[in-house]
């Protein structure tokens, strides 16, 4: 189940990422703030930081998680989040895309959508 949740985390983090960097109403914070989430199993927060079909998919790798046996601890497969380096934000509108790298992927972005003024991370099931 370790490894099942794991892989869940490393698909979300391939395929949906839509934020970047601080907090708040800056989008590369919110994107840094989400991530974090996501390596602290703080499903709640992450499904906050995210827009409704992020919330879904979050609510997906937490129920995997929620079957491994008692007492044992799952991996959150986000790694060293020291280890990524955040490059530019694109803004347009109310769309933004962060562009990051880890050690072993370079050149990814995570998505993200302003939704009642607040930036939020849009991940999307057909990336």
């Amino acid at each position: 189940m370790k490894k099942l949740t794991g892989i869940g985390i490393v698909l979300l983090f391939t395929f949906f990422f839509a934020a970047c960097g601080g907090s708040g109403d800056n989008p590369q914070g919110v994107a840094k703030d989400f991530f974090k989430a996501l390596a602290d199993k703080n499903y709640d927060k992450a499904k906050d930081l995210g827009t409704e079909n992020t919330g879904m998919m979050i609510g997906f790798i937490e129920s995997m998680a929620k079957m491994a046996p008692e007492g044992q601890d799952t991996d959150s497969g986000m790694g060293d989040l020291d280890a990524i380096e955040w490059g530019e934000t694109k803004v347009d509108g109310d769309n933004a895309t962060c562009f990051y790298s880890t050690p072993d992927k370079k050149d990814q972005k995570v998505e993200l959508k302003k939704v009642d003024g607040k930036w939020k991370v849009d991940m999307k099931k057909d990336m």
